[in-house]
């Protein structure tokens, strides 16, 4: 046993024979105490023994009284109350030959308590405040934290404590009004992130000029003012920085800090909702689950989040062997023991998709393979046509002859009064899924229709971050373009959450429509990149407008005009039970799209689009400007 070891035990054993005799005396008094002084003897050499092996169990004597943490003090008091529960027994087991009065077992874990943790905690200040003393015998540079969340007080605990780092937050910018005033670990709160002129004006009076400024996730997600926040820092010279979320690289005097990477969750302006995923555990946990498309942005995420939730097998199905190949070894490597199968198949090919269902006999299938760029299904019609919407019923049909529980269509906000290829295909996909829903069998069909997600193959955010890499310009197809946002992770969530309840619902192929919040301005992302890069827009990076590109619209949708939405348990989701055309007409479309497929026809393809769906007005190829091959 160690030096350090053996004076914590030395003190733990004499605060206790010091707490239990005390008990006796603060409960009798002296005179009292000194007439029962032998029971009482008696009593506390027995209590003794006890308290130390508690303490030995807990393993007291393994934390340093330095690094004394709450998760300490509450094995301290756990620890305290066997002998408190001794105390208690006592009485009643040495039949009225030894007197511990009630009262006696809560003074003693009272005092214990405090003889215990009382000289850890005034250690622990005591070292901290050594530590403060000689950091600020450094030449520190003084620092502005935007933000006073949980982070924020990590951050001031972390800088303090380190003597080797110069920087020394003073002072703080509050995102509400009513924290102005207040400290966090004795650093003022002295403005709103909109009053930086002020808070540096107060700092200038006292001497103090900040050179730096630490974003914290909360100021992030503030959208209404980090904007102008971001573009003020610049104007008045400070650097912004964003440290990374183990707070362990925040620079040091000459060198900058290093601007870890922007979250997700900090672009989107909002946190991710917070859900009790039980229900979304008992549809996976023990089934075998399918995965089309598994080697996307979304089938990935949903291999990763159905593996995590107990399936009990997983197939990953996939046209991509690059895609298949690097989905399958990460959840190998996460999942050992999850027996995994891949198949390497396109869902347009019907017989090879329906041997991989009879060989993989799957309960659940998630059906996420589609093309789903805009510019490629406008420039590849039939290619579309084939994956999107003749795949989705090869799908659906080799999940019916299966026997498959659950089916579920990842749809698209695109396919809401669609104008564009990819909108079509996906809004046929919607009504192929639900008609083969209500054609009789024990399958359920579900489609889940949400927007853009941050973060995914071919959005926004990967684009902005190569641009800014590149030295610009950032490019956007128009300043009024805005579109509805969801990072990844909470997309797939709500996905299988609603997957339980529609499993379980009495409705018929109910189509889900997550809530995204309210759309956001493509140009307003990039110009908050552009900012959390330390750049100004437009002055240090341009942003240069390409026009909308054929398909695109300004504006999306995430519900038709005639739907009726209402609310579900799950918050976040929404459901309609939609009006879907006679089973005669879906018949026809998808007779005349594999038609059109076979015959390489585009325009037939998009005439058998347009009669399927009311309102899509598709540019023959005839009137077309030639597009160029993606």
């Amino acid at each position: 046993m160690t030096s350090r070891r053996l004076i914590i035990v030395a003190h733990d054993v004499a605060a206790t024979a010091l707490a239990l005799p005390l008990s006796f005396l603060l409960r009798w008094g002296g005179v009292e105490f000194g007439v029962r002084l032998q029971p009482i003897g008696i009593t506390c050499a027995l209590a003794l023994p006890l308290a130390i092996l508690a303490y030995w169990a807990l393993r007291l004597d393994r934390s340093p009284w330095k690094y004394v943490s709450l998760a300490d003090l509450n094995r301290i008091a756990l620890a305290v109350v066997v002998p408190a529960i001794f105390l208690a027994l006592v009485d009643f087991l040495s039949r009225g030959e030894l007197i511990v009065p009630r009262t006696v077992p809560i003074i003693y874990w009272l005092v214990q308590t405090a003889l215990l943790a009382g000289p850890r905690i005034a250690y622990r200040l005591y070292r901290a405040r050594r530590r403060e003393r000689r950091a600020g015998r450094l030449d520190r540079v003084p620092v502005l934290v935007a933000g006073t969340d949980d982070e924020a007080d990590q951050l001031i605990g972390r800088l303090r404590r380190d003597p080797t780092n110069p920087l020394e937050p003073v002072a703080l910018l509050a995102i509400k009004p009513r924290q102005v005033g207040d400290r966090i670990r004795q650093v003022p709160i002295l403005g709103t992130l909109a009053e930086l002129d002020e808070v540096l004006r107060k700092l200038d009076i006292r001497g103090v000029r900040p050179r730096r400024l630490i974003l914290t996730r909360s100021a992030l997600r503030d959208t209404a003012g980090i904007d102008e926040l971001l573009a003020r820092a610049r104007a008045l010279g400070l650097a912004t920085v964003r440290p990374n979320e183990g707070l362990t690289d925040v620079g040091t005097a000459d060198a900058p800090l290093t601007l870890a990477p922007v979250s997700i969750d900090d672009l989107l302006g909002r946190s991710a909702r917070e859900l009790d995923l039980a229900p979304a555990r008992d549809l996976i946990r023990g089934r075998r689950v399918l995965v089309t498309g598994a080697g996307g942005s979304i089938g990935s995420e949903l291999c990763r989040q159905i593996a995590a939730l107990g399936a009990a097998e997983l197939m990953l199905l996939d046209q991509s062997e690059l895609a298949l190949w690097t989905a399958g070894r990460e959840i190998e490597a996460a999942y050992p023991a999850l027996p995994l199968a891949r198949h390497l198949g396109s869902v347009a090919d019907g017989p090879d998709l329906r041997s991989a269902f009879a060989r993989f006999r799957p309960h659940l299938v998630f059906h996420a393979a589609a093309l789903k760029h805009v510019d490629i299904a406008e420039a590849h019609v039939l290619a579309a046509v084939r994956t999107n919407t003749l795949g989705t019923d090869e799908v659906a049909r080799a999940a019916t002859e299966a026997g498959v529980i659950c089916a579920v269509f990842i749809s698209t906000d695109k396919a809401v009064h669609p104008v564009s290829v990819l909108g079509a295909t996906k809004r046929a996909g919607e009504l192929v899924w639900g008609t083969r829903g209500r054609s009789g069998g024990i399958t359920r069909f579900l489609s889940v229709r949400f927007g853009n997600v941050l973060g995914s193959s071919g959005s926004v955010i990967p684009l902005f971050t190569e641009q800014l890499k590149r030295g610009g310009p950032i490019t956007v197809t128009h300043p009024e373009v805005e579109r509805y946002f969801m990072t990844i992770r909470e997309a797939v969530r709500l996905v299988l959450m609603a997957s339980a309840l529609g499993t379980n619902g009495p409705d018929l192929s109910p189509t889900f429509v997550l809530d995204m919040g309210e759309p956001v301005r493509i140009v307003d992302l990039a110009r908050r990149m552009i900012r959390l890069a330390g750049l100004e827009p437009d002055v240090d990076m341009p942003i240069v407008f390409t026009g909308l590109r054929p398909g695109e619209r300004l504006t999306e949708a995430l519900e038709f005009r005639d739907e009726a939405l209402g609310p579900t348990t799950i918050p976040g989701v929404r459901a309609t039970d939609p009006s879907l055309p006679v089973a005669e007409i879906v018949e026809a479309a998808l007779a005349a799209l594999r038609q059109a497929a076979t015959l390489r026809d585009e325009g037939a393809a998009l005439r058998a689009l347009a009669r399927l769906i009311p309102g899509y007005a598709p540019h023959l190829p005839s009137e077309r400007e030639t597009l160029p091959a993606a």
